[in-house]
């Protein structure tokens, strides 16, 4: 694309095509209604595919990278979520200066129209784009229909009396409510990362666990103790307690990850767990010493093989 050479757009297979259109961090059950919405339009247009168009990094690294926004998905697990709800294509933009200074009639124009063939998009009710996120639904809605093309806004997507929204996922998964940030995302609340060597100290009291290298930009809960269950190569569910924090019974400065599955003794040395958190069974506490913790994990183990036991049998 002559025209825009700082945005470096990489090519994308031809047209037309219904473009769902969002950052779309963590896939919540309001972008999952965008992306159904898509589905429904591509469908009624004679079978369109649909393209998830969404930046790869979130734009608040760019315009404030002193004050970067904790992602509830990585790109990789962006990209896979935004295939579950229904695209078959993602397309991602790097969020670079020259894509945050464009024009958004440009953005429709050069990069919705031009570059990707959009022949219908679908946007949330509150999906801003371009120069100082001057491009809102109703503007996109007017200059699409300049080339003769259809715009659908979905409606905001509400739990109650919550709207749904990404940072109101946030808001509630660093509260530590992962149950509510289940009913935001219409799934449990997961992080996935590689298990790295720890201090073996959960071994030693007969407690072993993995510890979960998270990469730095996720969201992660409030601390305390979970329960969930853990996934990784040939294991879909497997459940487990999750200890979040920086195990103050024994002086630690650094917060960690640590998977103990409840069921078997299995080493995950290397392997890449997601964790799906169902419930937080409490706050991190410091103990008097190792008994008094080993007395309570056992207390943590059984409490969350009941509320695991209760989702099963729900």
């Amino acid at each position: 694309m002559s025209a825009l050479p700082s945005l470096e757009l990489e090519p994308v297979p031809p047209g037309p095509r219904v473009v769902a259109i969002g950052f779309f961090d963590g896939v919540h059950a309001g972008h999952q209604a965008v992306l159904a919405e898509a589905r429904r339009v591509a469908k009624a247009a004679g079978g369109l595919p649909v393209a998830a168009l969404t930046f790869v990094e979130h734009p608040r690294t760019v315009l404030k990278p002193d004050d970067p926004v904790p992602l509830l998905s990585t790109w990789d697990e962006k990209q896979a979520l935004l295939r579950a709800a229904g695209a078959d294509e993602v397309i991602g933009l790097h969020f670079t200066p020259g894509l945050a200074g464009l024009d958004p009639v440009a953005f429709i124009g050069e990069v919705l129209i031009r570059h990707l063939g959009m022949a219908h998009g679908v946007v949330g009710f509150n999906f801003r784009f371009g120069r100082a996120a001057a491009g809102t639904p109703d503007l996109l809605t007017r200059v699409a229909a300049e080339y003769g093309l259809g715009v659908t806004v979905v409606p905001p997507f509400m739990d109650g009396e919550v709207t749904v929204s990404s940072t109101a996922v946030r808001d509630a998964v660093a509260a530590g409510d992962v149950v509510l940030a289940a009913r935001l995302l219409g799934r449990p609340w997961s992080v996935s990362g590689i298990v790295v060597p720890g201090d073996r100290r959960g071994r030693e009291l007969g407690f072993p666990t993995a510890n979960v290298a998270v990469p730095d930009a996720r969201l992660l809960p409030d601390t305390g103790v979970y329960a969930g269950w853990a996934s990784w190569e040939g294991e879909s569910q497997a459940p487990c307690v999750v200890n979040l924090g920086y195990r103050p019974t024994f002086g630690g400065r650094e917060r960690r990850f640590e998977v103990h599955v409840t069921d078997r003794t299995v080493d995950l040395y290397g392997l890449a767990v997601e964790t799906r958190l169902v419930a937080r069974i409490r706050g991190e506490q410091r103990f008097a010493g190792p008994d008094a913790l080993v007395a309570r994990i056992r207390e943590d183990v059984a409490e969350a093989r009941r509320i695991l036991g209760e989702v099963v049998t729900s």
